[in-house]
């Protein structure tokens, strides 16, 4: 039997698609773990950042100059004529076309140079059930015209998975181990515009399954990343719901600077002191809730002050999570037509960023030294790591159980990325 191996980068969003991928793939050929055991590869891409990009782009290289046979899939599909450049006679698989993935493996062991755009919903496709963590798209897509966004390009349009849909997959993913439930997609904010519905309608309907299909395991939903505009709309009816003990007290809210004049000029749909007063809210309610944001460095508008005022902010609203992108110009977008700033500035700025969200950081998590915590164990690196209720991640040294295990545990330790905890006798 042919053998395929899936390689996934970028955001939970496009391992959800992967997750379709495989399902679709392994009903007609072998699923593998390594690449060097396949007959084909499938890369599915990310386009956010340039580096991503970059590193995406060397890996086609060199596949092509292997002689290897593959297919190009994901977000990066947008930059068409480019990929066409390097491989020219391989086929490209649009993030909407998933259900054409075994003739796009056809495709590519004849060396065709097909092109798969179908603009079609993903609800009635299969897909691979993970365990303990399960990734359940909502929605592909979103409502924003941000200046500096190619992933807009790829994924052109809101389409949101019926409700039905993402309960039933929440249903059979519990029932198949899974005791983390990520809801992800693009903006889930943006859910339900499409369909006349809403996020607050969704987690009721997830809240209070009553359906033949409901699963009486125990499970917590993460919620995935929520554009400002949508927490402020939203926000009275959103905090009432987190209040569910199910919800992970966290909360992706992607500010991306702290100039108000910057902000703007990114296209975003907020202010920075939209951002300023959610948080003020929402803390406010959860005093010991993971805040998480996006900062871009180096937008070709932002002066010094405008930098200054990002640094303000972090020190004001601390974050427990910041990532930091230094911006990078992606084809397709007003933000490319724009003078760029110099790169020596830009790194000076990221390295600058970088120093103070670590120790915004390691002050977040110490605060959680001496305190208690169940812990649902989710990945096992060197040691295992799990999650308390907040979301925070949770280094648990000695444990001897299984993933998806809950540990009671006492927090020793922190630095600026985990706790550190051992199990309580």
């Amino acid at each position: 039997m042919l053998k395929v191996f899936v390689k996934t980068y970028g955001c939970t969003l496009n391992q959800a698609d992967s997750d379709i991928l495989k399902a679709i793939i392994s009903e007609k050929y072998e699923l593998v773990e390594r690449e060097e055991e396949s007959d084909v590869v499938v890369l599915n891409t990310c386009t956010v950042k340039g580096a991503t990009d970059n590193k995406i782009f060397a890996k086609i290289r060199l596949l092509e100059n292997s002689g290897r046979k593959f297919v190009v899939a994901g977000c990066l599909t947008v930059n068409e004529a480019k990929i066409r450049q390097i491989a020219p006679h391989k086929p490209i698989l649009g993030t909407s076309a998933l259900r054409h993935i075994n003739e796009a493996v056809e495709d590519a062991l004849a060396e065709r140079a097909a092109t798969y755009r179908d603009y079609e919903s993903k609800d009635s496709l299969p897909k691979i059930l993970g365990a303990p963590i399960a990734r359940i798209p909502i929605n592909d897509g979103c409502v924003s015209k941000c200046a500096f966004c190619q992933t807009k390009l790829a994924r052109p349009y809101l389409r949101s998975y019926s409700p039905k849909t993402v309960v039933n997959w929440i249903n059979a993913s519990v029932k198949n181990g899974a005791k983390e439930i990520q809801l992800t997609s693009q903006d889930a904010g943006a859910y339900g515009i499409d369909i006349k519905t809403n996020l607050i309608s969704l987690l009721e309907a997830i809240l209070n399954d009553n359906s033949s299909t409901k699963a009486n395991e125990e499970f917590f939903i993460r919620l995935g990343m929520i554009n400002p505009d949508h927490v402020k709309r939203m926000l009275p009816d959103l905090l009432k719901k987190m209040e569910n003990k199910k919800i992970y007290k966290f909360l992706h809210i992607p500010v991306q600077s702290g100039s108000e004049k910057v902000c703007k000029d990114m296209n975003r749909d907020h202010t920075v002191q939209d951002f300023v007063d959610i948080v003020t809210a929402v803390r406010k309610k959860f005093p010991e809730v993971t805040i998480a944001t996006d900062i871009i460095v180096g937008y070709p508008t932002e002066t010094k002050k405008d930098f200054e005022d990002t640094l303000e902010l972090l020190k004001t609203t601390k974050p427990d999570i910041t990532n930091i992108s230094r911006f990078s110009p992606r084809p397709g977008t007003k933000a490319k037509e724009l003078k760029q700033l110099n790169t020596v500035e830009m790194k000076k700025r990221t390295g600058q960023i970088s120093t103070l969200v670590r120790e915004l950081n390691i002050e977040s998590r110490r605060r959680f030294i001496g305190k208690t915590y169940p812990v649902l164990i989710t990945e096992k690196q060197r040691d295992f790591t799990g999650r308390n209720i907040n979301y925070t991640q949770v280094v648990v040294k000695g444990f001897q159980g299984k993933l998806g295990d809950f540990v009671t545990i006492n927090i020793i330790d922190a630095n600026h990325g985990s706790l550190f905890g051992e199990i309580c006798q």
